[in-house]
């Protein structure tokens, strides 16, 4: 692999020497170092912030699935609810009909019954097959009276059960409906809770952006300081060591690419790499790490690149993904496969967590990741996979 001297490294690593003047021509590497380290914690206290801002997103978002599936179902049951009362309202209608006909008809046999009309006939055919005995009229009228009589209470009765049946089903219906206000009331309330928690992430999203882009300006000047004949490394320690390493490796400066040709690379590297569905994660990665080839280091440890590795890690795990031979540690089509194969190196897919430690050995660091993965997938509306917090 050819070799690329610290200086060349520098300049090629996003035009990260830019002179800086004035006041950084007074100060010492030391001084600007602690200020970076200073900054690098409250960066760090910032993207715990925003990783639990974004988890409490995520669970609002769960509770929000929930709300809705009741609602949906308490809508649905007030509906089906509706519908019967209104079945059990027509045969109502129908009853009435029915036990308004059988009292018309059993007042017309009872008018039958007292001028002897109706059933004489019928009980004229059994008199005869008695011999005659005339008490069998009055028997026969009265029991044709009285089933008549007895159908018509039995009409009456079902038409009560029916129309008992149909207000209750309208009190449950007038319940369900009630239900459905509550949880519109509650779907209502995480709304609001979700779009503050939003703008909460919005403004620590500002003030990480801002931190990123200050700790940028100073590392420039600390490197720029380093950079200058005669000037001691101090106690930097690792910096120095990855700045000798960087000696050894790749960093050549590439075209910008745009953010889907990012999703496009997080993709196939994940899937190369044996967890496709899980890109998310990765690309979260890329989020943290660098927005995306938004922040390309170096970082005060001497990280580079789109995925932020070290040199020394990159001289061991660098990947040439674009096939041009070269493992290009400033290359995003070098340097996501990689990530993709130092994660799987380190656990992945099977424990995440141990993977993403061994990335960045920081619990906010793997908190941090997870949280922007989950808001990766739920944005997708991917249900196969996660969720990831």
């Amino acid at each position: 692999m050819r070799k690329r001297s610290v200086g060349s490294v520098i300049l090629l690593a996003g035009a990260l020497l830019a002179v800086i003047s004035g006041i950084a021509g007074a100060r010492e590497p030391g001084e600007v170092q602690r200020q970076i380290l200073e900054l690098e914690g409250e960066r760090r206290a910032q993207g715990e912030a925003l990783a639990r801002e974004m988890q409490r997103v995520v669970f609002l978002g769960e509770e929000l699935r929930e709300a809705q599936a009741r609602l949906e179902a308490a809508q649905s049951r007030a509906g089906e609810l509706e519908s019967e009362a209104r079945e059990l309202r027509r045969l109502v209608r129908e009853r009435e009909s029915a036990v308004a006909e059988r009292r018309s008809e059993y007042e017309e046999s009872v008018r039958a019954a007292y001028r002897g009309e109706g059933v004489g006939e019928l009980v004229g055919i059994l008199e005869s097959l008695a011999g005659g005995e005339s008490f069998l009229s009055g028997v026969r009228a009265v029991r044709v009276l009285g089933h008549r009589q007895s159908s018509m209470e039995r009409y009456r009765e079902s038409r009560v059960r029916l129309e008992n049946t149909a207000r209750q089903l309208e009190q449950k219906g007038e319940a369900y409906e009630r239900a459905a206000g509550e949880e519109r009331r509650q779907q209502r309330e995480l709304l609001q809770k979700k779009r503050r928690l939003e703008r909460a992430i919005s403004r620590l999203g500002e003030d990480v952006a801002r931190i990123d882009a200050e700790l940028v300006r100073l590392r420039d000047e600390h490197r720029e300081l380093l950079s200058r004949p005669g000037v001691s490394m101090g106690s930097s320690g690792g910096l120095a060591y990855e700045l000798s390493v960087a000696d050894k490796i790749v960093a050549e400066p590439v075209e910008e690419l745009e953010l889907i040709e990012y999703q496009r690379l997080y993709r196939e590297a994940a899937e190369e790499y044996g967890f496709g569905e899980d890109w998310y994660i990765l690309a979260a990665v890329g989020k943290v790490e660098s927005n995306h080839g938004q922040n390309m280091g170096p970082s005060s440890a001497g990280a580079l690149g789109p995925m932020q590795f070290l040199p020394s890690t990159w001289e061991a795990h660098g990947v040439d993904g674009n096939g041009d031979g070269w493992a290009n540690i400033m290359d995003p089509e070098d340097a996501i496969p990689a990530a993709a194969a130092y994660l799987v190196l380190n656990g992945a897919p099977g424990d995440w967590y141990r993977a993403l430690f061994a990335y960045n050995h920081a619990d906010w660091y793997v908190m941090q990741v997870l949280a922007v993965a989950e808001a990766y997938r739920q944005r997708a509306g991917d249900e196969d996979v996660g969720p990831y917090t």
